[in-house]
């Protein structure tokens, strides 16, 4: 149970990355005034973000508490 909850917590913040990215490039597009440009250029950064952080956790971070000498 603790594991689905960690992973779903993952997904949550890869979603979170998703619409924050996005909801700043729709924000600078309305003061541009770049239409859809900057929000799919958001989307695909905040992606690039989440998966990242996704990847840190769930393959680096195990692998760099295995080599912990404590």
């Amino acid at each position: 149970m603790r594991a689905s909850g960690q992973f779903m917590g993952h997904g949550l913040t890869w979603a979170l990355a998703v619409l924050l990215f996005m909801g700043v490039g729709y924000w600078v597009d309305g003061k541009v005034g770049s239409a859809p440009i900057l929000t799919v250029f958001g989307a695909f950064v905040g992606g690039g973000a989440g998966f990242y952080r996704l990847y840190y956790h769930i393959v680096i971070e195990p692998r760099e508490r295995g080599n912990d000498p404590q």
